[in-house]
């Protein structure tokens, strides 16, 4: 028995619900200028803000921070006069709004628009209410504290809100399916699926969808630590949308999952795009915040598999370099999950619920060579009773031993490499690097910010908010 090779070519032709189209494996681009001059860091042992307020303390709580950050630099320019002002990208959206620069400009999604959910409703309109959306994404249990609501606190803003519905794209239907795979063919016939967290660093839009699979099975931690902008270097609007597109769907099974479901922490791949100060574009970068070493361990996990585009990756995004390899060296088992990998059977007359099914390597038995591939997962009993194909197979003849990807985190220089704040402890203290998500604005000898504009470079506009 052999697999289907699903990267043959550079994509594949995908039918899915209301939509046809060709995915493309191709690497992420993102910017990786060596620049030792940054910190790092990540999470204390508090817990986070949004657990210490209410819902409403929630939604004001973003506003009155980005107000602190920059009215207090403000408050010295309207004493000396009109000056130019280097500051971090989101601080200024919180303060002068999502869309600072470019009110006059309209989103613009590259997938299809939609006015019904995952589930063929228009239930997604509530989800546009932002403390309806936490509720649906707020993870309950001990993953509480590594959710980062700030994508989702953009919707206070009903200029966003009124430009938002729910969007579909074939990569989002095939991410769909591939995490609906993981879920109910491996983790479902798994004795020890608490053991294992699994990071999933595609688009943002993909993130969700593949989110949205795994949802009956895990507990889902969103990442995504930015507002959108009509300009931005992150389409992070697009992240919003396919949240919208699911949301129902995802509460509806998050609510359902047991306290100890393993968790599925959601990042998006777009977060670190390639940026080079062009004057037509808002530089809303951001950095993945996932959990120091010791936590993971202290709730069980003893390993991590993230998951990829394709085989094309080959190694952590550069944020994530010090992360991983302190997972490593804490005795975590770290490997690479390639999501091409999941493919529809080539024989396959049917589908479920209008999709495709998904398997790994492409074969229904492809749930065997999995438990061989990453033997992170214990097969259940249940399982290997009810498949005999499984005692045939050995590390040795799995089809698809030899496309698991060799990956062992290594310690590299990137623009994140640094010195942490906070004593030097994991987990605290990350800062952006210079010029990293941020903009550059002029503040008038009134404390009102006059002109900005999205990079370090370049000239100002005129008459206002320069690059709209």
């Amino acid at each position: 028995m052999s697999a289907p090779d699903p990267l043959g070519s550079a994509g594949e032709q995908f039918t899915g619900r209301r939509v046809v189209g060709r995915i493309n494996y191709t690497p992420l681009t993102y910017n990786v200028n060596a620049d030792p001059t940054l910190t790092g860091g990540y999470l204390g042992s508090t817990k986070p803000w949004w657990q210490k307020v209410s819902r409403r303390g929630w939604i004001i709580g973003g506003v009155t921070a980005g107000v602190a950050t920059i009215g207090g630099v403000v408050g010295l320019v309207a004493l000396l006069g009109e000056k130019e002002i280097d500051t971090d990208s989101l601080e200024l959206q919180k303060k002068s709004g999502w869309n600072i620069g470019s009110e006059e400009r309209q989103l613009e999604f590259s997938a299809s628009r939609t006015w019904i959910d995952s589930r063929n409703s228009d239930a997604w309109k509530q989800y546009l209410d932002p403390e309806v959306m936490l509720r649906a994404f707020e993870p309950r249990g001990p993953w509480q504290p590594y959710f980062v609501p700030t994508l989702i606190q953009s919707l206070q803003a009903e200029s966003l809100r009124s430009q938002l519905t729910p969007i579909t794209a074939p990569s989002m239907e095939a991410s769909y399916g591939r995490g609906q795979a993981l879920a109910e063919d491996i983790l479902a016939n798994a004795a020890n699926p608490q053991e294992t967290a699994i990071f999933v660093d595609l688009i943002g839009r993909d993130s969700i969808a593949y989110g949205a699979g795994l949802a009956s099975r895990c507990r889902l931690v969103a990442t995504f630590d930015n507002y959108p902008h009509p300009l931005g270097v992150v389409p992070s609007h697009e992240t919003l949308a396919a949240m919208l597109y699911y949301a129902d769907e995802i509460a509806d099974r998050q609510a359902r999952l047991p306290e100890d479901a393993p968790p599925a922490f959601l990042l998006d791949a777009y977060r670190l795009n390639e940026y080079k100060d062009a004057e037509d574009r808002f530089d809303n970068r951001y950095l993945a915040k996932v959990p120091p070493a010791d936590r993971l361990r202290a709730a069980g996990i003893k390993n991590i598999i993230y998951v990829t585009p394709d085989s094309s990756r080959k190694e952590e995004m550069d944020d994530l370099n010090e992360d991983f390899v302190a997972y490593k060296d804490a005795g975590l088992q770290v490997a690479i999950l390639p999501a091409s990998e999941f493919v529809p059977d080539p024989n396959q007359t049917t589908v479920t619920d209008g999709r495709p099914r998904y398997y790994y390597g492409g074969h229904p038995l492809g749930s065997v060579w999995f438990f061989y591939a990453y033997p992170y997962y214990v097969p259940s009993p249940v399982y290997v009773s009810r498949t005999p194909y499984y005692r045939t197979v050995t590390p040795a003849t799995n089809p698809m031993a030899g496309r698991v990807p060799r990956y062992v985190p290594t310690t590299r220089q990137t623009m994140f490499s640094s010195a942490r704040v906070g004593g030097g402890v994991r987990g605290v203290g990350r800062s952006k690097p210079s010029g990293f998500g941020r903009s550059t604005v002029r503040v008038g000898s009134g404390g009102r910010v006059t002109v900005t504009r999205p990079g370090r470079s370049g000239s100002f506009g005129r008459g206002g908010f320069g690059f709209g």
